[in-house]
């Protein structure tokens, strides 16, 4: 079975994997980071990536605008997979 990307997930699925309290571990398991992203685990909520693991209640809207143009200016941008 092949992971889910984890910036495409709905808002409801991130909340649903909130309110379970699955751990980092869990959430690195099960989903997968934007090929783009050569941030090491970027979808760690401790130490990864503050816009892929930005809670899905944020009021500034910022995880849903996650895509190749948002992160294109950031360092672990890997520029040969857009």
């Amino acid at each position: 079975m092949s992971k889910l990307y984890w910036h495409k997930l709905k808002n409801s699925t991130i909340k649903r994997v909130y309110k379970n309290k699955m751990t980092c571990k869990e959430v690195m398991l099960h989903y997968r980071q934007p090929d783009w992203c050569g941030y090491p685990n970027a979808i760690n909520g401790i130490l990864g990536c503050w816009s892929l693991t930005m809670d899905a209640d944020n009021s500034k809207g910022n995880r849903k605008d996650i895509s190749v143009e948002y992160c294109k200016d950031c360092d672990c941008f890997i520029k040969e997979a857009d």
